[in-house]
């Protein structure tokens, strides 16, 4: 089974809505409970050993006023996915070989990195804006 195809049967099987961005970057709206949803994006990459990978991320909010060393510190709690800094954007970050991509892991990780970075977005910014 291929990646999107993966993608687009768990999406189903979760209610999620699945549209494709310009870029070709997957983006899947994830509701996170309380009329809240959250928006993560996946796009294609390849490691160091030129290996194709995922990379699945959701924007917090901006990066401006954060502070880093909790981020840091809250990387050594989270079970999927770490922060990072995309675009001077505080997002949650994960990503996966796409030949190893199996459904269960990729609803996993879909599903787990909407409710944390919906839940620091509300946390740290009181909004439900990504």
């Amino acid at each position: 089974m291929k990646f999107r195809e993966i993608v687009d049967s768990i999406a189903a099987a979760c209610n999620w809505q699945v549209t494709e961005e310009e870029n070709g970057s997957i983006c899947i709206e994830v509701p996170t409970g309380d009329d809240r949803t959250q928006m993560v994006l996946i796009t294609d990459d390849v490691d160091i050993a030129e290996q194709p990978i995922v990379r699945y991320w959701s924007v917090i909010g901006p990066s401006e006023g954060i502070e880093f060393r909790r981020c840091l510190e809250e990387n050594c709690k989270l079970a999927y996915g770490a922060f990072a800094l995309k675009e001077e954007q505080l997002v949650l970050m994960d990503t996966q070989l796409v030949q190893d991509a199996d459904p269960m892991e990729v609803g996993a990780s879909i599903g787990n990195l909407a409710a944390y970075a919906d839940r620091y977005e509300r946390d740290l910014f009181e909004v439900d804006k990504y």
